[in-house]
């Protein structure tokens, strides 16, 4: 029996997800670690592979919308206002949470993978905050913010100088120092998965009666749609998000299954928990306020020429960089 059209969004969307999870768990790939290698290593390897995905993705993705072959105006991440209240708040949030967590939503998945038990508690509660952000309880708060600190665009996407610029400088910062290969080749193949996602909901499932919500890499809303239809799937239907997010999880199983690294690690300190916990759910509020997580926003946002993604993105690693320093000092 052939497949229904979201069915068919669903399964592409796993394979994407598994790619992605594989990578990430075996080059390390996460901004997190990017912001901490920028402050503490001068080859920076994780920080170089996070801006040759950038690259990578963005070139790819804009070629394609020129080319005719791909239509990304009607994605999540390019909305008709921008809420800069949001990305800038939001952004921030979310960067002060990963560095509390140790990573971002989708590094706790692919940590999860190898045993760290410490990362589903915070993957569910990152899950569980951004749902109730959106859709429950916070929502009325993220309205009003929205409303307060938003302004109409006449452009949903920026110039294309603006993504040259960045490329130029992308590209240039890859190449200023020598890193393992393996940061480079999972960099550009992640970057990859950026176009493919898009090329999915929008094409794939570009359905005349049912269409496919337009978006790429991204496990803030996702992550959250995946624990609820864990609790209500009867009746419900696996999405994009929701695909990728289980398909980040079995990639990472298999690099975990292959290495042989699998380990069973917890909290060591009932604090420990009260921080993680916190991270998280600074990273559920930030991540949904900023439309994004740091692939959201560092990958499919920044590849879209999203405005929003060009103020969230900065917030995240700023507000990392000076959590991570004040960290460092009370532990000196």
């Amino acid at each position: 029996m052939a497949l229904e059209n979201h069915a068919h969004v669903a399964v592409a969307a796993f394979a994407i997800g598994i790619g992605f999870g594989a990578l990430a768990r075996w080059s390390g790939f996460c901004l997190r670690g990017a912001v901490e290698d920028v402050l503490t290593k001068p080859e920076a390897p994780r920080a170089r592979s996070f801006a040759l995905a950038i690259a990578v993705g963005a070139v790819c993705v804009q070629a394609l919308v020129l080319a005719g072959w791909l239509d990304i105006s009607r994605a999540v991440i390019l909305p008709t206002s921008l809420f800069w209240g949001g990305a800038l708040i939001g952004g921030a949030l979310f960067g002060v949470g990963m560095v509390l967590t140790g990573g971002c939503g989708t590094r706790m998945l692919v940590l999860a993978a190898g045993g760290n038990l410490r990362s589903v508690v915070v993957f569910i509660v990152f899950g569980f905050v951004a749902y109730a952000t959106i859709r429950g309880i916070l929502a009325p708060a993220r309205a009003v913010l929205m409303s307060a600190s938003s302004v109409a665009l006449a452009n949903q996407t920026l110039p294309l100088v603006v993504g040259g610029a960045v490329l130029v400088a992308g590209f240039v910062f890859v190449l200023w120092r020598r890193v393992p290969a393996k940061h480079l080749i999972a960099g550009a193949l992640i970057g990859l998965l950026v176009p493919a996602g898009y090329l999915v909901t929008a094409v794939l499932g570009g359905d005349e009666f049912e269409p496919a919500t337009v978006e790429s890499v991204n496990v803030t809303r996702g992550g959250g749609d995946a624990l609820v239809y864990l609790l209500t799937w009867t009746g419900s239907k696996i999405n994009f998000g929701i695909a990728f997010v289980a398909g980040i999880l079995v990639g990472a199983l298999l690099v975990v299954a292959l290495q042989r690294d699998f380990k069973l690690e917890g909290f060591e300190r009932p604090a420990d928990m009260l921080r993680y916990a916190g991270g998280a759910a600074l990273m559920g509020v930030g991540g949904v306020l900023a439309l994004g997580c740091t692939v959201g926003n560092g990958l499919t946002g920044i590849a879209s020429l999203a405005p929003t993604s060009f103020i969230a993105l900065p917030a995240m690693v700023l507000a990392a960089a000076a959590t991570m320093k004040w960290r460092w000092r009370k532990h000196a």
